[in-house]
C-alpha cells in the first residue's frame, strides 16, 4: 500500500492556486514574501519514513519547498495560472486531495477488526497466508478470441509451443515471457486452480481485455503466517471497511445530486468493479492511498 504523495505537477498546480486557503502556523521561510509554514513542513511528511525525525525531516525538506515555490513563482509571472490547462488540473488534483482527506477521516470511524473476523478472513484465503506460493510461469498474452469456442479451441492445447503455434497459424498477435505470479493476488478459486496445475501444462485466465495461458515452470512455497499474517488480514479488512465507507458516501451523494451529460457523453453500461467488488475507481484508490494503521502491516514480501 502507498502513501499519499503528489508529483511536481500536481504540487506545482495546487501550489500555484491563489484564491485557496493557505497553510497556517510559524513561518519557517518566506519566498519574496510568501511564507513557508510549519504546517506545509508537516505535510510533506506523508512521503517520509516511519519513525523519522521530525525536526530534522522539517529541516531537509524546507530547501525542496523553497525551489518549489521558486518555480511555481516563475510559471505564474508566465501566466501559466491563467491557462485552460492550468485551471483543469488544479481542479482534478484538489478533487482528490479532498477525497483523500475524506478517506482518511472516515477511517478514523472505522472499528478495528474483531479476532473472528481476521481468523474467518485468513481461513477463507489459504493461498493468501497459510498455502501462499509463487510460480514462475512461461506465459503467452493474447486478445480475446471472437467466440467461445475459438477460446475453447484454445483450451485444448497442453503445451505452450503448441498454442503458439495455433495462434501464428490463425494470425493472432501474441506476447510470450516469464513472469513470476503469486497466489497471494489471485482469486481465490484460481489460486487453488494454479496451485494444483501440473507443470507445463498451460491453463487459460483472463488478463484485462485478453487472456494470458500460463505453464508452470517453477513453484515456491512462500506461507504468510502467525502475527505477520494476522496484521495483513487485518489492515485489508480495515481498509475494505473504508472504501465501504467511502462507497455509502458516494452512493448517497449520487442520489441527492442532480447529474446530466450532454449528448454522446452519457456512459453506457456499469463501471467494472475494482477492488473490494466496488464499482469506482476513485473509492478503490482514495482506499489504497490511507496510511496504514501499522506501518508494515499491509505489506507482502
Amino acid at each position: 500500500m502507498k502513501n499519499l504523495s503528489w508529483s511536481a505537477v500536481a504540487l506545482a498546480v495546487l501550489a500555484l492556486s491563489g484564491c485557496q486557503s493557505k497553510p497556517e502556523g510559524q513561518v519557517a521561510a518566506k519566498v519574496d514574501g510568501q511564507a513557508i509554514t510549519t504546517q506545509a513542513l508537516d505535510a510533506e511528511l506523508a512521503d517520509a519514513a516511519s519513525g523519522v525525525d521530525r525536526l530534522a525531516y522539517r529541516k531537509a525538506v524546507l530547501p525542496q519547498i523553497v525551489d518549489r515555490t521558486l518555480l511555481a513563482q516563475a510559471a505564474q509571472k508566465m501566466g501559466l495560472d491563467k491557462t485552460p490547462e492550468f485551471a483543469a488540473q488544479r481542479e482534478r488534483e484538489e478533487q482528490k486531495l479532498l477525497i483523500q482527506l475524506l478517506a482518511q477521516k472516515l477511517a478514523n470511524t472505522v472499528p478495528v477488526p474483531n479476532v473472528q473476523a481476521v481468523d474467518a478472513y485468513i481461513a477463507a484465503r489459504p493461498y493468501e497466508f497459510a498455502q501462499r506460493q509463487k510460480f514462475y510461469v512461461d506465459q503467452i498474452r493474447f486478445a480475446k478470441p471472437a467466440t467461445t469456442d475459438a477460446l475453447l479451441a484454445l483450451g485444448r492445447f497442453t503445451t505452450l509451443d503448441a498454442l503458439a503455434d495455433e495462434l501464428t497459424r490463425n494470425a493472432t498477435p501474441f506476447t510470450r515471457d516469464h513472469v513470476l505470479i503469486d497466489s497471494a493476488y489471485l482469486d481465490p478459486a484460481v489460486a487453488a486452480q494454479v496451485a494444483k496445475q501440473a507443470f507445463g501444462d498451460p491453463i487459460l485466465l483472463p488478463y484485462k481485455d485478453g487472456y494470458t495461458a500460463n505453464a508452470i515452470v517453477q513453484r515456491m512455497a512462500a506461507p504468510t503466517t502467525g502475527e505477520p499474517a494476522r496484521g495483513l488480514a487485518a489492515e485489508i479488512l480495515r481498509r475494505k471497511a473504508i472504501a465501504d465507507a467511502l462507497g455509502k458516501t458516494l452512493k448517497e451523494q449520487r442520489q441527492k445530486a442532480s447529474i446530466s451529460y450532454e449528448a454522446g457523453f452519457k456512459p453506457t453500461g456499469k463501471p467494472a468493479a475494482g477492488n473490494n467488488g466496488v464499482e469506482s475507481k476513485a473509492v478503490n484508490d482514495a482506499a489504497l492511498q490511507v496510511p496504514a494503521a501499522i506501518p508494515t502491516a499491509a505489506r507482502r514480501q
